[in-house]
């Protein structure tokens, strides 16, 4: 880190793009090792460089914008944070550079959750994760860890089963149309003919051996042959959860095997 800033004030006489683009990606590394303050100077500093118009340096404010929000976001300063991500979302709406888009739109997701709006968040996650889909560019490595903490989050708030559904909606919008809704739901609204009387409250699913209905979920992708990475990607968790979650499903349901636990699933009609 020390010889990447001596090294961009050695290119502060010659090129000043250079430079700042340095100091960004140094503000970032700051970022990632947990310096805020020294990232923010940073990325501030490449900020005040970077201030051309061509659409290469647009580009890289955006990012540095994106990058500003994320410190902003870990100091819990949520306004600040969704402002700086509408900003860089902004920018490269104007430079058409999805690449980045889902970065920026899970960014948002993740603030928008921690303020109350997981459902907002929901959309969002959605249509980044079918842009991803359609660039052929997963979630980086690097980010996956908070990104799953912010997903599961926002899905604990909602209860499962509105959390797909709402994420499934996503999935189906544009980023423009993600981020304009706002929360409120795209799907046709159904209207009664008659006045409907009061129903009796529905009772929760109740499932055999006390399997939960995450343990569930889990146990129908087992039956299916996916492999504890592909159920830990299917259902935006870790591998790591997955295991937990196998191994309490064994215990529970008395197997000690994949192929002991599809069978059970069969039986009791799971899948």
């Amino acid at each position: 880190l020390e010889e990447g800033l001596a090294l961009s004030r050695e290119l502060a006489n010659t090129d000043t793009a250079k430079e700042g683009k340095l100091l960004g990606s140094l503000g970032e590394i700051s970022l990632y090792q947990g310096n805020m303050a020294l990232a923010r100077s940073l990325l501030e500093e490449s900020m005040t460089i970077l201030q051309g118009e061509d659409m290469d340096e647009l580009i890289n404010k955006a990012w540095l914008l994106s990058q500003l929000a994320k410190i902003a976001a870990v100091q819990h300063d949520y306004t600040r944070a969704r402002t700086l991500y509408e900003q860089s979302l902004a920018i490269n709406r104007e430079v058409f550079f999805r690449v980045n888009t889902p970065f920026y739109l899970e960014g948002l997701a993740s603030v928008v959750a921690a303020q109350g709006e997981p459902t907002w968040a929901a959309q969002l996650w959605g249509a980044a994760e079918a842009l991803r889909d359609t660039m052929g560019a997963p979630i980086p490595p690097v980010y996956r860890v908070d990104y799953e903490r912010a997903v599961t989050s926002a899905r604990d708030q909602l209860g499962d089963r509105a959390f797909a559904t709402t994420w499934a909606e996503g999935r189906a919008m544009t980023p423009d149309q993600a981020l304009a809704a706002k929360g409120q739901t795209m799907l046709p609204q159904q209207v009664p003919t008659e006045p409907s009387s009061p129903q009796p409250a529905k009772s929760a699913i109740t499932y055999p051996d006390g399997l939960t209905t995450r343990e569930v979920e889990v146990l129908r992708l087992v039956a299916q042959g996916l492999t504890d990475a592909h159920i830990a990607e299917h259902l935006i968790i870790s591998p790591r959860t997955v295991n937990t979650h196998l191994t309490s499903i064994y215990s529970k349901i008395q197997v000690s095997s994949r192929s002991g636990a599809t069978r059970y699933a069969i039986e009791h009609k799971l899948v």
